[in-house]
């Protein structure tokens, strides 16, 4: 005998299948962005943003790091997604020379 799933059924099974996933997917964490990676080097990057060279990046200023970056969306601490650099996590405390406030 074959059974016919309800519209009801369905929805009720996407609503909980998407959310899933999606939290599956970002909890299988992006890897982290190296700082040797060629991108990185050309825009500065360092997972600590004490310890950028003022020598070679002088715009940097002492209150800018990722987490209070636009291009940011990851928590305050820890790594987290930066539209720069896509499909890797950069460090909440570092920085690079895309640094742009956040509105």
């Amino acid at each position: 005998m074959k059974k016919n799933i309800s519209r009801r059924q369905l929805l009720i099974a996407s609503s909980v299948a998407a959310p899933a996933l999606l939290l599956s997917t970002r909890l299988s964490a992006a890897e982290k962005l190296d700082h040797a990676d060629p991108q990185a080097k050309a825009l500065g990057y360092v997972e600590n943003a004490e310890h950028v060279d003022s020598v070679l990046w002088p715009k940097k200023k002492p209150d800018q790091t990722c987490a209070n970056c636009a291009l940011y969306t990851g928590a305050a601490t820890g790594y987290g997604p930066c539209s720069i650099f896509a499909g890797k996590d950069v460090a909440a405390a570092g920085w690079c020379n895309v640094w742009a406030p956040k509105p």
